[in-house]
Order: C-alpha cells, then structure tokens, then sequence
C-alpha cells in the first residue's frame, strides 16, 4: 500500500482506539455526555479515515468494488456534525437553547440529504473498473455544496462560540478556540484543492486532528483544576453531577454526590451561576459570590448549610446541603385548593422559621426574600431558610429603590433587579420598601407575615392603605388558639412600621401563647405521614450505596401510586391531595439536611 493509503488506516486506528477510551470513561462515570459526545466524534472519524484509504486512487486498483466503502464514508456526514456541535456546547458548558436545538436539527437533515445523494450516485454506477475520476463525480453535484456546508458550519460554530466566552471560560475556550482555527485551516486547504486552486493529494481526514488534540487538552485542564481543588461538577472527581433539579433564568441546580475513599460520599446540591444578558455580568458575579459567604457563614439549624464555592471554566458554583422535604410552596397550594393545614404545624413552621431569621438578624444580615418557595421543611421535621442570594448585611450599601416597583402575581419567581428599582418579590415587601425606603430586619418579618397569612387562607394579602383585613374564618378545632394567631397576624402585617414587631425574637414571643393553647406537634412524623409517597422515594435515594445518574433518575421520575379514596384523615390535615409535577417539587427541594 501506498503512504497515502497508510496514512488514513493509521489514523482510522488511532480514532477508533480513542473512541473506545472516551465510551469507557463515559460508560464509568455516566455524568459526563461530553466523554459520549467525543467518542461518537472519533468514532465518525475513524470511519470517514477507514472508507478514504480504502477508496483512494491506488487502493480502488487492488478492490474489486468499492462503492461498499465509499458509501461507508458518506455515512459519518449524519452523526458527525451534531457530535462535534455537541462537544463544543459541552466543553464550554452552554444549555442546549432553542437556536441550538434548530441548528442540530438542520444538520441531522443536511447530513441525510447529502448520504441519500451520494448513495444513489454510487449505486448507478458499476460494481467494477471505476476510476478516480468517477469515483469523485460521485460525490458531487448536490451533496459537495452539503459537505461544505456542514463542515465549515460546524468549525465555524466551534470558533464563534470560543471566541465569545475566552474571558468567561478561560483556558477551555482558548482550547476550543485553537482547534476550531485549526479545523478551519485545513477544510479552506481542502476547498482549494477541491476548486483547482491548489495541487496536493486530499488529506481531509486530517481535520480530526485538532480535535483528537482538543481532547487531550481538555483532559489536563480538567485534571489540573481538580487538583488545585476547583473541579466542581465535571464528573470525574469530588463532585459528581447525577440530575439538574430545576433552572431558572440566573442560575441552575443540580443534585450532586461528594464522593471520597473508602466508599465516602455524600449527596448534595450544586448551584450553578447562568450569565444573561439582563444583568451586569460583574455584578451578578458579586451576588453570587456574596450569597456563598454570606450562608457560609451563619450556622444555624434553622438556615440552609453552605459547605463549598468553586469554579471550573469560568462558571461558579455553590455546594450546599441536600434537604429532602417539601417546600412551604407546596403547603400553601393545598390550601388555595381548599384544604386546610393544623394550626400547630403552621405556628410551629414560622416559630422555627423565626429561630433562623433571628440569628441571621442578630449577625446583621437581612434576607430581602423571604417566601413560601425559600422555606423548606425536611422530612427531619426542621424548616430551612434557604436562597440567601439577594442578602446583604446591614449597614452594606443598598440599591436606591424607586416608585416604579411594578407587582408580580403570587409565587413568581420574577426578581426587581433593574437599576433604581427594588430587589426582591413585591408581593412580600412591607408599604415603607414599596415606597422607597431601604430594607431592614423588620421587612423579613413583614414577608413571613405574608407567609403566614397564605398558609392560614390560601391566598396572597393585598393591603389596602388602612392595612391588611383579615378573613372572617372560623377554626373551631381550636377557636382560641386561632383568636390568638389573629392577633398576632394583625401585628406583624400592620403597614405601619412602629406598630410592628421590633424583631424576630418579640415575633416568636407573640406566637409563645398561640403554641400553647395547641397540642404539641411532631413536625417530622405529620410530614411523613402525609407525604409518604416522598418520603419513601427520598429515603429510598439515601439508601443508595454509590448513586448513578441512571438510579437516581428512575427514582425521582417514578409515579406515585394513586391516592386511596375517602382518606378522610389526609383530607382533614391538608385538604384534598393534589399531585405536583416532579420537576416542580424538586425545583423547590433542592437542598437535603444529612
């Protein structure tokens, strides 16, 4: 054989050998698609390199009929340009957005087109005596505009999306960046010996080069950052990735396991900061950054554990616990359903809630955020204050807030974070925020009133300029108590500040004679017994001796059984049961209590 023909069977081996390494270390970590991506990338790439020394001028004179392998070539042209596209988005750790799901589709389709061409090009020609003249005839017309198309497309999309992120992704965009040049400069020498520009043999296959080193870089700028302690959800090291819980527009959040010797590991939550275009990206940063030190350091039964901050290729993320229970959200909308909750499991919901609000008040930070979807209660029957993302210490300087602080609908997530305006939900801000004034302890208070008031009646409090008028509901299971909690409730959402409660600790003693004029309450039993379905589903998740991405997806997907019916107890604690869809309840659970 000739070294031209030599040359593309040892390239087709050294793809094919890479393909095999990259299956193996996805089949064994099974959190990183970008190892499936890179080994289906070489995989192509060993074929396309295989067909060409095979169907080259002097191998077609010693095989009889080499239309077989010719086809064989052309069939990469489907898989490949989505595999590549897809290593890049990976590397560069960008979300699979709409654009991008269109431009894969465009070309799976083009790469179908351009095969079904080629094919029946082949096929009408004769099984034997082709020369290298016929043999390129094939391959032309139709599916050369194609073949093209899609290969500088896809070298070209490597490059513009290096390029855009070099400063947010560091090294692994300059190493996309350096292949995608590479890659561009070896098609422009095939084009030009393609069009006459330029004489020398076709060296195509050799654009799988860039690529095979691109790999190889990737592997020693991950393995690097692991070592200095940053690999944060690459999969391969401390923290392994197994399902995205929930993604919003500024962030995403994924239930991870912290693995170690010995059979260590742990699970917990990594929070990973989006950059938009909605924000300035050094002041998102600065949030984001800030929300990590600011839970790091309150440490408190009653407060959401911050264990890690990290970074890899530019993204940042935040370690925390993994609580397993159910968001506040979730009790709120049973009630707007029509059922009602015990009064002691609600007073006992904002008496621990106010632990964790007065020890953060106490070390001068203010939460800004307080709702029903950043309080959880665990299944150990402790209620979290989580998402201290808009928290900021007293005394720290605060947005100047405007009168143009437009109202959001019950349970938006929607954050005020235009310049002048105010941060948080609306919905919660006491009158004075609303009118201008910089947020205080009281304001957090304010907000936990609002809670309060919903998981009592169901629905949000709008306050009218007198103040806010309480239903005329009766509790008569407990008329006393529930007089008593009235009160209390008429003074935590008075809208003028003075006659409010001075801090956390008077709130808590307010609710001191509601707690006991109730039967004492087992917030753990009660919250297992009427979410046993969870319950049983999460414990069935601790269990798990080394949890894969598989395992765990299986098991938050699983369907619940349906609910038995005239369970009239279930119906008398919380009203009529009402399935929520996994992806919203896990969005809301993101953090576990180990």
């Amino acid at each position: 054989m000739t070294p031209y023909t030599m040359l593309h069977l040892a390239l087709a081996g050294a793809f094919f050998v890479l393909a095999l390494m990259h299956f193996a270390t996805w089949a064994a970590v099974r959190s990183q698609r970008v190892q499936l991506w890179l080994a289906s990338s070489f995989l192509g790439f060993a074929v396309l390199s295989f067909s060409i020394g095979l169907t080259s001028r002097e191998a077609s004179a010693m095989i009889a009929d080499t239309r077989p392998w010719l086809i064989l070539g052309v069939l990469p042209s489907i898989p490949l340009p989505y595999t590549l596209l897809r290593v890049a988005w990976s590397l560069l750790d960008q979300p699979l957005t709409l654009w991008r799901r269109v431009m894969l589709g465009v070309a799976l389709a083009l790469g179908v087109v351009r095969v079904v061409d080629v094919s029946w090009s082949v096929l009408t020609l004769p099984p034997t005596g082709l020369t290298a003249e016929e043999i390129s005839r094939a391959t032309t017309g139709l599916s050369l505009p194609i073949f093209w198309l899609l290969a500088t497309s896809v070298a070209g999309t490597w490059a513009v999306e290096a390029a855009r992120l070099l400063k947010r992704r560091g090294a692994m965009a300059a190493a996309v960046f350096a292949a995608a040049l590479c890659a561009l400069a070896l098609l422009g020498r095939e084009l030009a010996i393609d069009v006459g520009w330029s004489p020398g043999p076709p060296l195509f296959a050799l654009v799988g080069l860039p690529f095979l080193l691109l790999a190889s870089t990737a592997l020693a700028i991950l393995t690097a950052r692991s070592l200095r302690g940053a690999d944060l959800g690459t999969g391969i090291h401390r923290y392994r990735r197994l399902r995205r819980l929930g993604r919003g527009g500024m962030g995403e959040v994924w239930l991870a396991v912290r693995t170690g010797r010995a059979g260590f590991h742990r699970l917990v939550v990594l929070k990973r900061m989006l950059e938009t275009d909605a924000e300035d990206p050094a002041v998102q940063l600065q949030r984001f950054i800030g929300e990590a030190r600011t839970a790091a350091r309150l440490h408190h039964p009653n407060i959401v554990s911050v264990y890690d901050l990290g970074q890899v290729d530019g993204g940042w993320f935040i370690v925390m616990e993994y609580l397993s229970g159910v968001s506040v959200l979730e009790l709120v909308r049973r009630v707007e359903k029509g059922g009602t909750l015990p009064l002691e499991v609600i007073v006992e919901l904002c008496h621990q809630a106010l632990r964790g609000l007065a020890y953060a008040h106490e070390r001068g930070v203010i939460h800004r955020d307080i709702s029903p979807d950043n309080l959880i209660v665990s299944f150990d029957g402790v209620v979290k204050v989580v998402d201290f993302g808009i928290a900021h210490g007293a005394g720290d300087p605060q947005e100047r807030p405007s009168a143009r602080v437009s109202k959001v609908s019950a349970h938006s997530e929607q954050r005020l974070t235009q310049v002048g305006n105010v941060i948080g939900k609306a919905a919660y801000m006491p009158p004075e925020r609303l009118e201008g004034a910089e947020a205080t302890a009281s304001g957090d208070l304010f907000a936990l009133g609002c809670v309060l008031y919903e998981l009592l009646f169901g629905k949000r409090p709008v306050p009218p300029p007198s103040g806010i008028q309480l239903p005329l509901k009766e509790r008569p299971e407990a008329p006393t108590a529930y007089q008593l909690l009235r009160d209390v409730l008429a003074v935590a959402l008075h809208p003028q500040l003075k006659h409010r409660f001075v801090d956390a600790r008077a709130f808590q003693r307010g609710l001191e004679p509601v707690r006991h004029a109730l039967p004492a309450v087992e917030l753990s039993s009660w919250l297992r017994e009427n979410f046993a379905e969870r319950w049983t589903r999460e414990w069935e998740l601790s269990e798990l001796s080394d949890p894969t991405p598989d395992e765990v997806e299986a098991l938050l997907t699983r369907k619940s059984p349906a609910a038995p019916v005239g369970d009239s107890e279930a119906t008398q604690l919380i009203g009529p049961k009402v399935a929520q869809p996994i992806e919203e309840q896990e969005t809301r659970l993101i953090q576990r209590r180990r």
